[in-house]
């Protein structure tokens, strides 16, 4: 399980945004938890089955400004 206590700049669970991308909702990249700075840093420490979160986050926001979506 890959996911982070709740907080007020997530507006979606970490295990969430993974099944977004798996099923290419566009919708992710508008996330805020996605431009959540306190996300990113602790995102390495959140998933138990070893992915790398921050580069999922970082991806996912360069893809949001190529779009022009942030």
């Amino acid at each position: 399980m890959c996911d982070l206590p709740s907080a007020a700049d997530m507006d979606v669970p970490l295990t969430t945004i993974i099944q977004m991308v798996m099923f290419d909702d566009e919708e992710v990249l508008t996330c805020r938890t996605v431009w959540s700075e306190r996300v990113l840093q602790e995102a390495s420490h959140a998933c138990k089955r070893g992915l790398n979160l921050q580069a999922i986050l970082f991806a996912l926001r360069m893809e949001a400004q190529l779009r022009n979506l942030d």
